[in-house]
């Protein structure tokens, strides 16, 4: 009777280690959707102070994410914008943040880029009273 009850025992620690295996994988998994929307769909404008000029910018977002970035207008030097927009606007899509690195060299130009979008992504944020998880 001592070997049954052991072998009945090591089945059921086994099914129950199987079990909470699951029941973890489920909720990590369940965690990685976003279901809860972050941005009001929708076109948003804005503009910063460049080092030669202001720079306007337009940012498309839908509800999870950054759709465009587009230059409206600005009066900076070309070897200085070319870069930072070839640059900065990929990586802020990718991200899906206005939180990027400078570009060295172009400083002001950057820091007007990411100021713009940054701005008009809190516009489009949705806050915590309107039903989005502040992240």
């Amino acid at each position: 009777m001592g070997d049954s009850m052991m072998k009945v025992s090591h089945s059921m620690r086994k099914r129950t280690y199987m079990m909470i295996l699951c029941m973890l994988m489920v909720c990590f998994f369940s965690g990685c959707s976003t279901s809860v929307p972050i941005y009001e769909p929708g076109t948003y404008t804005n503009s910063s102070q460049g080092y030669y000029s202001t720079l306007n910018i337009q940012v498309t977002v839908d509800e999870y994410r950054i759709l465009e970035i587009e230059i409206i207008s600005h009066e900076e030097p070309e070897i200085l914008s070319d870069i930072v927009f070839k640059e900065l606007i990929p990586a802020m899509k990718k991200q899906n943040s206005a939180q990027v690195d400078e570009v060295s060299g172009a400083t002001y130009t950057s820091r007007a880029l990411i100021k713009a979008v940054s701005a008009a992504l809190d516009e489009a944020f949705i806050s915590d009273e309107e039903g989005a998880v502040n992240q």
